[in-house]
């Protein structure tokens, strides 16, 4: 069971069974997902369920109560669909006292889902939601289906992430059999609706149009649901487009005969047109039509700018009196990200005035950048682009964008210094992870000519120098070593606190060396000699299979340190800038608990060193 639980948690932080992150990430892989969840989720014989209860009763989670193959039976599809899942039972006799005694035990997937999915380190929701889904479809009894759609309003947090459940539970449910849409996963989605506030739904509303094949529309045609507020009912009825027939008179009722009407259904209240909430969300939709500058500038005047610049059509981006109403208002993502675009649209062009905005507004909204804990590494990118004139990092979009654009306008100095203050607080406000850390980088000459995988603007040696130095500042116990051309020797490199990025590329520029010899084990044993309490080791080069082409991982130097340290988290990473396959072969059921392969550079994979750090997988 242990083993299997790592597997799984392992797939929700990098959607795959083995060890290794690639960056770009790869798209989630259903059958590898199926086949770890299955011995978890579907135990396979009864017996693994079996629960023995009073009178001789036994209750069974086995095949019988949730099949495909019962699918296949009229008679029996309505017990198997889970559609009463909320209140039905898988008992066939004695219900009195067996479901007094009985209750559904936690179960330690649904368990291990829930703390990733709310976990804000999280990066692939899309393999956490598939557990998700493949749980609340595929749990043998109606107990654990319930204890799924109990959790789902608290787990799921956005449209983007509801829409992607019920897509995957469609297509899972599609497989077994069983398309519909049962009264627990109608209830949960309702009660998910009844989270937010009339003015949370609203914008709910307007903004999420739609995604993975699913919108808001589709969602209530399918669930139906019934809110307690009368507000909240509008709002939905409106997003159906339904507000105008509720604003007709009702149809009079023949004398005698009382109408009837649902428990559930909310009473109308007052004038429909008065709530608060129906006129933001009107408002809202103003601005996802709006016709012309001009009109926008009126509506920001009367409904105010924040949180709509993402409801305009793309057109208005292309105009300098737009973006200098919503620079105090747009997320400090977003103003780094307009930088290219608008370079594009040549908005960025010596004295005029917003230019001189939006350099501004680089410097003047940082505590923006910490808030939102941007790494580096992104503001890093954009930095370069803008500086050498280019709009993408990889080598075939930016070869298109130079044919449309042939002339660009020359970077700003006031922006570019926006920039570069932005890279320098970037490096001191990312939260800490507290681990230790021990880095090794391969500083071989010619790494400074060789471009990391898919981004024609990062050499090797500037990424494995960014990754390092990152670490370095925002952590208390960073060791960072360089290899050298003797394979057991390893040079100090030497970071001070005070350093900022430019002084650290020119301090590692001076540790280059023609050609050096790499040790993967290198790093494990000089720390297990200087008896160093390491958390997390970390080697950085060009490719793994060039300076380690047996293909074998350190796994047995790692637990030799391990227990001479008396460590038993200890963790290994090994990144490949370069090279765009896995090199490591992992032999046969070996346990490969805290060794991790990556492949690629960006910020997405800072995030999975974090945190693999934590602990958060292993």
């Amino acid at each position: 069971m242990e083993t299997a639980l790592k597997k799984v948690q392992r797939f929700l932080y990098l959607g795959s069974d083995v060890p290794f992150a690639f960056d770009p990430p790869k798209a989630l892989d259903l059958e590898t997902g199926k086949s770890l969840l299955a011995p978890l989720v579907k135990p396979g014989v009864a017996t693994e369920h079996k629960v023995e209860a009073p009178g001789n009763v036994a209750v069974v989670g086995s095949s019988k109560s949730h099949s495909k193959k019962a699918g296949k039976q009229p008679v029996d599809k309505q017990k198997t669909t889970g559609k009463d899942a909320a209140g039905s039972t898988d008992v066939t006799a004695s219900k009195g006292a067996a479901e007094s005694t009985i209750k559904p035990v936690p179960s330690p997937i649904l368990a291990m889902i829930g703390t990733t999915i709310t976990n804000k380190a999280l990066r692939r929701t899309d393999e956490c939601l598939f557990a998700l889904a493949y749980c609340a479809r595929e749990f043998p009894t109606s107990e654990e289906r319930h204890e799924v759609y109990q959790l789902l309003p608290k787990l799921i947090r956005t449209s983007a992430e509801l829409f992607m459940f019920l897509s995957y539970y469609t297509q899972l449910a599609t497989q077994s059999g069983h398309a519909g849409f049962g009264h627990g996963l109608r209830k949960a989605v309702t009660h998910w609706y009844e989270r937010f506030t009339p003015f949370e739904l609203a914008e709910l509303l307007v903004r999420d149009i739609s995604s993975s094949g699913w919108s808001h529309k589709d969602v209530v045609a399918k669930v139906h649901p019934k809110l307690a507020s009368p507000e909240k009912q509008l709002l939905i009825d409106s997003a159906m487009k339904r507000s105008s027939q509720l604003q007709q008179k009702q149809t009079p009722v023949r004398k005698g005969k009382k109408k009837a009407t649902s428990n559930n259904a909310p009473e109308a209240k007052g004038d429909p047109s008065t709530s608060k909430a129906l006129k933001r969300y009107q408002a809202l939709l103003q601005f996802r039509s709006a016709p012309n500058v001009t009109s926008v500038l009126e509506l920001v005047k009367q409904h105010g700018a924040k949180g709509t610049m993402s409801l305009l059509p793309k057109h208005f981006r292309r105009s300098a009196k737009v973006w200098e109403v919503f620079y105090p208002h747009v997320s400090y993502r977003e103003l780094l990200h307009a930088v290219l675009p608008m370079q594009d649209y040549r908005l960025l062009e010596e004295g005029e005035p917003n230019a001189d905005k939006f350099a501004e507004m680089l410097a003047k909204r940082l505590d923006a950048l910490e808030t939102e804990q941007i790494h580096p590494i992104e503001v890093q990118q954009i930095a370069k682009l803008y500086r050498s004139n280019k709009r993408y990092s990889s080598l075939v979009k930016e070869s298109i964008h130079h044919i449309q654009q042939p002339e660009m306008l020359p970077p700003l100095k006031q922006v570019l210094d926006g920039l570069n203050l932005a890279l320098d607080r970037s490096f001191t406000h990312h939260p800490k992870t507290g681990a230790r850390y021990y880095i090794a980088l391969d500083l071989r000459t010619l790494h400074d000519r060789k471009k990391t995988l898919f981004n024609e603007m990062t050499s090797c040696f500037q990424a494995s120098v960014m990754l390092a130095f990152s670490i370095f500042k925002r952590e208390k116990h960073v060791t960072v070593v360089a290899f050298t051309d003797n394979v057991t020797t390893l040079t100090p490199v030497a970071f001070e606190p005070t350093m900022g990025w430019e002084q650290a590329i020119e301090h590692c520029v001076g540790l280059m060396l023609p050609k050096t010899k790499v040790s993967l084990a290198a790093p494990i044993k000089q720390a297990e000699t200087q008896k160093l309490k390491v958390d997390v080791f970390i080697t950085i080069t060009d490719s793994l299979i060039r300076v380690h082409p047996t293909r074998i991982p350190p796994l047995t130097e790692m637990q030799e340190y391990r227990k001479k340290a008396k460590l038993n988290l200890s963790r290994y990473v090994a990144i490949s800038l370069h090279r765009h396959e896995p090199s490591f072969e992992f032999p046969q059921d070996a346990d490969v608990g805290g060794m991790l392969e990556m492949v690629g550079y960006s910020a997405n994979n800072a995030k999975i060193i974090e945190a693999f750090a934590k602990n958060l997988f292993f």
